[in-house]
């Protein structure tokens, strides 16, 4: 009875979700940047082929705008996309705090700065940098999330048939995907691990029909004890 009260509050408060699961994370993921070492070095010959690109900067940042926005908007839509979308992002986020926590990873791709280098978007990533560590890098969050978007809106029926907004959330998409490469944030590796978490986890909770499994077994189940009892 008291689930169903919590689930009930949480139908009317639909945004607490996020900003209960958001404050759980931030404080796991700031555990885990103070006290884990990194163990294993991602790097592949790929990366060494990326050139560094200041400019992505500003799709790297997007992610941030990016989020909040596809949450307030599922939420505008309705209980069902909003949970679907909380559930398959922040399932994602707890398996990464997991991975990070039993394999610690880190980056070495980072070249110390040019002192001849100047201007407003290179000194952001000079500020990115002085605020964010080279660990806890594989699976790569601002991957897998921005591809759960996409695969979320993509779900949607209404959606699937309209172009210009199919175009526009998979050139979001691109764009903060590559800007952790160019960057130099992430490794070709952290990038592909993200985007099969993120198809894993998608199939997950779009395909698999759990309410209805676990309503066919539950049935199952009283079914073999109404037969044991007769």
């Amino acid at each position: 009875m008291r689930i169903e009260k919590i689930k009930s509050w949480f139908k009317q408060h639909p945004y607490m979700i996020a900003v209960v699961y958001l404050i759980f994370y931030l404080l796991a993921f700031s555990w885990l940047e103070r006290n884990i070492e990194p163990r294993y070095i991602i790097h592949c010959k790929l990366d060494e082929k990326i050139p560094f690109c200041e400019a992505f900067i500003i799709p790297y940042f997007g992610w941030f705008l990016y989020v909040p926005a596809a949450f307030i908007w599922f939420k505008r839509r309705g209980w069902q996309d909003y949970s679907r979308l909380c559930l398959m992002i922040f399932s994602g986020l707890t398996v990464c705090l997991a991975i990070y926590f039993l394999f610690p990873t880190g980056l070495n791709l980072r070249l110390a700065d040019a002192p001849h280098e100047t201007g407003f978007l290179y000194n952001m990533v000079k500020w990115l940098r002085g605020i964010d560590t080279p660990t806890n890098v594989c699976p790569s969050i601002h991957v897998m999330n921005t591809v759960m978007i996409f695969q979320a809106v993509c779900s949607l029926d209404h959606l699937k048939h309209r172009r210009l907004a199919i175009a526009f959330h998979f050139t979001v998409m691109v764009l903060i995907c590559a800007s952790t490469v160019f960057l130099d944030q992430h490794s070709v590796i952290d990038v592909v691990c993200g985007v099969m978490m993120s198809f894993v986890i998608h199939g997950m909770v779009y395909q698999v029909q759990w309410r209805e499994e676990l309503a066919r077994r539950r049935t199952k189940v009283k079914g073999k004890e109404v037969g044991r009892i007769s």
